[in-house]
């Protein structure tokens, strides 16, 4: 079904906030392959790189990920100037990143008191939170994570306290409190919520094509190849473990950036899974906890009166699993071990000369597996 287009006079901004984990790169691959053409219904996506991290970065003051010792400064007067270009050009400007979604109250404040409320449109889209709960985890790997799949369910779906409350899981996923604060401060009539369901895989970029005014498909049929799929049981396993072995997110710092970023390229991307190999799974105990938690948290984003687009049951659904779940207990492949490793000894070989990108590894990953069949 075809949705009415934003409110998007000339100079304005739409600001789409994430959340993580919830196909903002999909949209963001697509937005960045169509940038040659959207100036022909008024849309720009500005910038040269896929997504708008570092506009995030400068308005918020601090630089982002959890690398922050490694990671890129933010760039002085980066945010000025792309609010700047929105406000002179002739329609909307389309940012994307979802750090946006970790915007503290005086931030938000900022953003919305640079850009105007009139002139800003801020989407947030959302995703089941019973199946977000895997792919944050291994996501928290990714930064040297240390604590195993069940214990680390325990504690965000069933300890509440303060220390809890403030880990980077709750400050991304409490969508309830995200969208209110949104909404306080630009209107619920400013504030979109898109649900995303993951059986209707066209589905986020015909939203966002019916949000912006753009004909069916004009982003679907530019979407790329977005390799971003999750690990399975043994390389989560393996990556833990490795975590463990290396001393956590601190013991990583003493690497360069780059060989933990391309072990994890090369373990992912560059190679596929069997079929028969076993999935991180969610015990039912604890998918029964995060449906719960939606349901609190979908009552108070529809009280909140912001526009859902989609259907909110999605967010409510109480998803099936296994009344028990493994944790650590599997073997890694030794492909995948062998993938990993190449992506580490590039990484470790390009320390003194230029840096190779990541996505160079996976190839190189993948080739060395097309041989060894």
């Amino acid at each position: 079904m075809t949705q009415t287009p934003l409110d998007l006079p000339a100079g304005s901004m739409l600001l789409h906030i994430g959340v993580h984990k919830t196909g903002t790169t999909a949209v963001q691959t697509a937005l960045a392959n169509c940038r040659e053409i959207l100036g022909t219904w008024d849309v720009r996506y500005p910038g040269r790189l896929m997504a708008h991290r570092e506009i995030a970065s400068s308005v918020m003051g601090r630089p982002l990920g959890w690398r922050t010792d490694g990671a890129k400064p933010p760039k002085a007067g980066l945010w000025e100037q792309t609010v700047s270009d929105a406000h002179s050009f002739n329609g909307a400007t389309v940012v994307s990143s979802e750090f946006f979604a970790e915007s503290p109250d005086d931030v938000v404040r900022r953003i919305v008191d640079d850009v105007g409320a009139e002139r800003l449109q801020v989407v947030v889209t959302l995703r089941n939170l019973g199946k977000l709960l895997p792919s944050a985890w291994q996501q928290n790997l990714k930064s040297g994570f240390e604590t195993p799949y069940l214990a680390w369910v325990r504690r965000m779906l069933f300890q509440d306290d303060e220390a809890t409350r403030s880990t980077i899981f709750w400050r991304r996923h409490r969508h309830d409190l995200l969208v209110e604060r949104w909404v306080a401060a630009v209107g619920a009539d400013r504030v979109t919520v898109v649900v995303v369901d993951d059986r209707d895989r066209p589905g986020i970029f015909h939203r966002f094509e019916d949000l912006l005014g753009l004909p069916r498909d004009t982003l679907y049929e530019r979407r790329g190849e977005v390799s971003n799929r999750s690990m399975t049981l043994a390389e989560a396993a393996f990556l833990r473990r490795l975590n463990v072995a290396v001393g956590g997110a601190a013991g990583w710092r003493s690497y360069p950036n780059r060989v933990q970023a391309f072990m994890v390229k090369g373990l992912v991307e560059g190679r596929k899974p069997e079929p028969d190999e076993p999935r991180l799974a969610t015990p039912q105990w604890a998918l029964d906890r995060a449906a719960e938690l939606a349901n609190a948290m979908v009552d108070r984003i529809e009280a909140s009166g912001a526009r859902i687009v989609g259907d909110p049951q999605v967010l409510r659904e109480r998803m099936t699993g296994p009344e028990e779940a493994v944790d650590d207990s599997v073997d890694l492949p030794v492909d995948a071990a062998i993938a990993a490793m190449l992506g580490a000894l590039e990484a470790t070989q390009q320390a003194e000369r230029s840096a190779a990108h990541p996505r160079s590894v996976a190839r190189r990953a993948r080739s060395w597996l097309a041989r060894r069949r």
